[in-house]
Order: structure tokens, then sequence, then C-alpha cells
């Protein structure tokens, strides 16, 4: 994660945090370089799961397929 002070890509994790019902998660940040502290909110990003048929064509997985 860069550090909105000062642009370093080093920091530490201070503070984990769940929000909601396990939706998404609250992180305390601090900057090893110059100390700044920050907040990140992180997401977790739902993909469907795809097929991929022998000609090279994509569908969405269908359990009723099986």
């Amino acid at each position: 994660m860069r550090c909105p002070y000062c642009g370093s890509l080093d920091d530490k994790v201070i503070e984990s945090r769940t929000l909601g019902a396990g939706e998404s998660i609250r992180r305390r940040r601090e900057c090893i370089s110059c100390g700044y502290r920050f907040t990140s909110y992180e997401r977790i990003e739902e993909k469907p799961l795809m097929v991929v048929k022998r000609d090279g064509r994509r569908q969405p997985f269908d359990r009723k397929k099986l």
C-alpha cells in the first residue's frame, strides 16, 4: 500500500477489523518511512465461475448442467 503522505511502499498493519457482516476489512496502517498513520478499506471482489469450452468460448458455471 502506498503512503498518501510520502508515497513510500513500506508500511505495517497496526490493527484490522471486519465491518458489517464480514463483507469488508478496515486496516489501520503506519508508514515505516515517515510514521504517518492511515486507514485502508478492503472489500472482497466476487467473480462468477466461468467454464471454458473446447472451442474457446466462455460461459458462466451452471450447477444444473452437471
